[in-house]
Formats: structure tokens, sequence, C-alpha cells
């Protein structure tokens, strides 16, 4: 693997791609998509659609993911372009990412029919992919820390400006999931996230990640471990929709227990992970928040370690 710094150069250098856009641009759209179809891949994933099985979904399965994570690529990819030529405030940049991401759930809607697969993956990712195109075109080979802090500088404030008023007036109009549980639990979902610079991610998901690849665990395997411990902090709210506070305690501790027993870089560990996909089944258990931080976590580490190659 090239060292980034190395490899920074011949991107640069490269100023076109097949869409017509900077070929940076282009890589990172391209990686975004890849975070998402990898994220949808990897199992076995408890509760969740990976290339086993629907997990605790009866209406979709992985060609629903396949479809959407398709169907949302030119979105993501315009995210990066407008990170890439913006100039200003990256409170500006946030506000004008916003349409493309509502373009992208449409495409994503029409692509399942109805079935919503990926839209809070769309907002974290578009941001995601405009941040790391802010952090490229100053010239910097993009790092995983310095993407997420321009993506907590770009949302700063979002929860005040849109959650906030909630607790003193309600909309004329029926509340979004994200709403109805902020006013529940006072859980704030990826808006949150991100506006505090995905904490989850940068000091828990992308260390096990690569401590897992280091280990000599294959992705697929790397990635169900990165999945495991982020399902023993994140405040679910895919889970919180479907269940209730208790359900996610319950959640956090059995993510801790099939770590405990080695998640999977031991036989016991990976038995333990295929009977809890079992039994989050049975449930109707599904972390899909944990899941979209999961595609951040690889998109992120993609960025960092494989910029050029």
């Amino acid at each position: 693997m090239k060292n980034s710094e190395q490899a920074w150069p011949a991107v640069r250098e490269d100023a076109s791609s097949l869409l017509g856009v900077p070929a940076a641009v282009e890589l990172i759209g391209t990686m975004a998509v890849e975070a998402a179809l990898f994220e949808a891949a990897c199992g076995p994933a408890p509760g969740l659609v990976d290339r086993f099985n629907q997990g605790a979904h009866h209406d979709m399965d992985l060609f629903s993911f396949l479809a959407s994570s398709s169907a949302i690529g030119p979105g993501l990819t315009a995210c990066a372009l407008a990170g890439w030529q913006h100039r200003g405030e990256p409170a500006a940049l946030f506000d004008k990412i916003r349409p493309i991401g509502q373009a992208a759930e449409k495409a994503m809607f029409r692509a399942t029919r109805g079935v919503n697969t990926q839209k809070g993956l769309i907002f974290l990712l578009g941001t995601l992919a405009a941040a790391a195109a802010q952090t490229v075109r100053r010239q910097q080979p993009p790092s995983a820390a310095g993407v997420l802090l321009v993506a907590s500088v770009m949302t700063k404030g979002v929860v005040a400006r849109e959650l906030a008023p909630l607790r003193e007036a309600l909309p004329a109009r029926k509340l979004t999931a994200g709403e109805r549980l902020y006013l529940q639990h006072g859980v704030t979902g990826i808006r949150g996230e991100v506006e505090q610079g995905v904490p989850a991610v940068l000091q828990g998901s992308l260390p096990a990640l690569r401590a897992a690849l280091a280990a000599g665990l294959p992705v697929n395997d790397a990635l169900v471990e990165a999945l495991l411990v982020l399902m023993t902090q994140v405040n679910d709210t895919t889970i919180l929709h479907r269940h209730d506070m208790e359900t996610l305690q319950f959640v956090r501790q059995q993510a801790r227990e099939a770590l405990a027993s080695g998640g999977m870089k031991t036989p016991a560990g990976r038995e333990f992970v295929q009977a809890l996909d079992a039994l989050f089944i049975s449930r109707r258990i599904s972390p899909g928040g944990s899941a979209d931080l999961l595609a951040a976590t690889w998109f992120l580490h993609r960025l960092e370690t494989d910029w050029a190659l």
C-alpha cells in the first residue's frame, strides 16, 4: 500500500475523470458508494440485511441495498463536487448539499419502490463526501480526523436549529421518526453524531476496524467486528423507533458479550455472532443506525489509507 503523501501528487495531476469532474471528486464519490455496498454485504451482521439473509426486515434484502446504493451514487458524487467547488463558510456548504441529499432520497425511493433503505446514510455519507472534498481542495491529503472536523463545523448548530425548537412548538405536519425520538428520549440521531464529529467512529469503530485488519482478519470479519463496537455505544435510532430504550440497552449488552467471547477473531466469538443474528431476527431488532456509521467507518478508512491507489 502506498503512503498517502507519496501517492497524492498522482491524484492532483490527473485533473479529469470519466465523469468530467476533478479526479479527486470522482474518487471520493466512488469510495462513498463502496462504503454503502460493503456495509450492506458484510455478515453475519446481527439483525441487519446482509448477503446471508434479510435480517429483521421483511420489505428489503441485499438486492434492495444494491439498487439503492447505485441510485444514490450520483448524489454522493454531487455532494463531493459541491465540497470541491465551495468557497466560503462551512455552514453554507451544508445548505448547498441539503437539496442534493433530498434528490438522492427520491432516487433511493424510486430504486426501492418506496422502501427506506438508506435515508440516514445519505445524510451521513453526503456530508462526509463534501467535507472530504473540502479537505482535499485545500491541498491536504485527507485524514479521518480532519474530515470529521470539517463535517462537524459544517453542521454546527443543526440540532439547535432543527430539533430543539420542537420542544417549544410542533410543526403542522407529521413528525419524522428522528424528531419524535428527540422529543421522547432526547436522542439527536445522525444530526447530533455528525455535529459532534462522530466520536463513535473516530474513537471506536475506526480503531477497531484497523486493529482487526492488522490482526489479519479479512475485510468482512473486520467490518463485523467494527459493527459490534458501534453497537455497544450508539444511541441507535432504528432500534428506538422499532422498540424502546430497554431494547437498546439489551443490544449494547449483547454486543459487549459478543466481543468478550472473541468477536470475529475466534470460533467461539463467531458462533456467538451467528446466534445473535438469529436472536435479533426473531425479535425484529435492527441496529440500522450502527450500520450507517459502519459505512462511514469504511469510507474514512479507505479515504485515509488508500487515497491515491
